[in-house]
């Protein structure tokens, strides 16, 4: 218990620190190649982000533990949008550019679409996992033409020689923050787990929320730092990017290693929730252009929800 406490706190100090060094480069980047912090957060940010899940799917489903390889990646999709982008709202409201939202919400809506559907016998094949890796790889080839297409439109795109040195600096304190940021997660899910297992809660539940809400930190503390330093449409790029790599790239890799086996619990509470929060978001910013304190109230207030129904739904003999 004591170093599983320690390791918490060690894990906390990493994400900390990496957030705001993510967010500082993130930005810098952007602006050196004139490409939107939406788009920037969608990409760049959310690969770095991810990795946490990814590393934790991947190792699950290679020991056979399906609840918590998937429980992982549906789990931090919700948690992203509830928890993150409801957070991120209270602290600054979220404004963005509808068109590059409406492109990427599109991928996530598709996304959660294909799993649910490719999933509904309660079994993800490996055959399913790997067309599901492969259409991850059609999104990020996708994602990489966008930015040439705005790198190659934004005019004066011509950087000095001090821009260039600055740039490389901002490079690196990227890689920097990201590795402080996976380590730190990595930290908090061990941690995580091993106080979660000793008090005999099922491994989908783990995935669905301890492991879940672990992998998601980074997503959260970027979010957070992006939020305090003026520019929270960054972290509302990186949790839709998140959650389409969420559930093409690491859904896919997990059922690429080994068949992923389903429990009703995960099709008939996880899945809907899946649905409200992916909504929701979608509506949200198709109305008002973005995401207010209000509405990240009322995220939060669903996300809560959400969670104490992990603990009542099993009560009721439903996993």
């Amino acid at each position: 218990m004591l170093f599983d406490m320690v390791l918490l706190a060690v894990g906390f100090a990493c994400i900390a620190r990496g957030g705001d060094l993510f967010v500082d480069s993130s930005v810098h980047i952007g602006r050196v190649f004139r490409i939107p912090r939406f788009v920037i957060g969608g990409t760049l940010v959310s690969l770095a982000t991810t990795m946490p899940e990814l590393v934790v799917s991947a190792t699950a489903s290679t020991l056979g533990d399906s609840g918590i390889a998937l429980g992982n990646a549906i789990g931090s999709c919700i948690c992203n949008i509830g928890l993150v982008v409801g957070t991120v709202a209270l602290i600054a409201p979220v404004s963005v550019d509808q068109r590059d939202f409406a492109n990427r919400a599109t991928w996530m809506l598709a996304g959660a679409i294909l799993v649910v559907a490719l999933s509904w016998n309660l079994t993800i094949s490996r055959s399913m996992g790997a067309l599901l890796l492969s259409l991850a790889l059609v999104y990020l080839f996708w994602d990489y033409q966008t930015i040439r297409r705005i790198r190659d439109g934004s005019k004066g795109s011509e950087r000095d020689a001090e821009a260039g040195e600055s740039l490389t600096r901002s490079v690196l304190s990227f890689l920097y923050g990201a590795g402080l940021i996976i380590v730190g997660s990595r930290f908090l899910v061990t941690s995580g787990q091993g106080l979660a297992t000793a008090m005999g809660i099922p491994s989908a539940i783990i995935g669905f929320s301890v492991v879940a809400i672990g992998t998601a930190l980074p997503e959260l503390v970027t979010g957070v730092a992006a939020a305090r330093k003026g520019v929270p449409d960054l972290s509302l790029g990186n949790i839709v990017g998140a959650n389409i790599l969420n559930l093409f790239l690491i859904v896919g890799v997990s059922g690429s290693i080994q068949s992923l086996s389903l429990d009703r619990f995960t099709q008939w509470y996880a899945y809907p929730w899946m649905g409200v929060f992916f909504l929701s978001i979608v509506l949200l910013v198709r109305r008002t252009g973005g995401v207010g304190p209000k509405a990240g109230m009322a995220l939060l207030s669903c996300y809560l929800l959400y969670i104490l129904g992990l603990i009542g739904f099993p009560a009721f003999g439903l996993t």
